[in-house]
């Protein structure tokens, strides 16, 4: 599972309203996580599918349509939360652990990171346009742009800090998290069984992170840094002209 806060915006947390969103703001967010989405949860199922699990293609869910990977509530929440300013969902990919074990104990460990590290991929590929392709605006505002368009640039730098976002944050060991399912593989079965109501309540840690961010500053403290020290690396890695706040 995926769950995506895109809480990036310019780099601080964006808890405004719709009036602080431009329509290309909300596009771009939007286009941005059902690829992240979609980039994550192919990881996913392809690795599945090559361990010798054939649940994710039986179900659909070998395939570039990120919907497949979402229910409707899924994509409800992502595009009324996208207006808000503060994007939320979720996507999945049903595996099945025991075959993936047959294969090899570390099968679901595999699995498991194989959609943070598409994300990371991803990030890292964009990170390499952006660095080459970017100039200035060809309207001679000096803003950056690609190609000399501004909107193309916007949209690069949003799907580039989601995507290294996602990588992170993903990786925080909080159910229903992947870093959780890392976890996890360490622990006997019976400490799994034990923590099962822990786990239940997760979606709900993850919402009281979300919403109370202005009073525990989880994402600002822990998240952000993180996130834009990786940004940074790879802006600085390719040669790009600038970098991330």
């Amino acid at each position: 599972m995926v769950p995506i806060v895109n809480l990036i915006t310019s780099g601080p947390l964006l808890m405004a309203g719709i009036g602080s969103q431009s329509l290309s703001d909300i596009i771009n967010t939007i286009l941005a996580i059902l690829i992240a989405i979609d980039v994550h949860e192919l990881g996913h199922a392809l690795t599945a599918d090559r361990l010798g699990d054939d649940t994710p293609r039986l179900s659909g869910h070998i395939s570039l349509n990120p919907f497949r990977h979402m229910d409707q509530f899924g994509i409800i929440m992502l595009f009324i939360t996208s207006i808000g300013g503060t994007a939320f969902t979720y996507g999945f990919t049903p595996i099945n652990e025991d075959t993936l074990r047959r294969r090899t104990k570390f099968g679901p460990a595999i699995v498991t990171i194989a959609g943070p590290l598409m994300n990371l991929i991803l990030a890292a590929l964009v990170a390499l346009a952006l660095a080459k392709a970017t100039g200035v605006a060809s309207d001679g505002s000096g803003a950056p742009a690609i190609g000399g368009n501004t909107s193309l640039f916007d949209f690069a730098l949003r799907l580039f800090t989601i995507n290294t976002f996602l990588f992170v944050f993903n990786l925080v060991p909080f159910p229903p998290l992947d870093g959780w399912k890392l976890v996890s593989e360490l622990l006997t079965p019976k400490a799994r069984y034990d923590l099962r109501q822990v786990v239940q309540y997760g979606p709900m840690i993850i919402l009281a992170l979300l919403f109370f961010e202005p009073q525990i500053h989880f994402f600002s403290n822990v998240i952000f840094p993180i996130t834009s020290g990786i940004e940074n690396h790879l802006l600085q890695f390719w040669g790009a002209p600038f970098q991330v706040a």
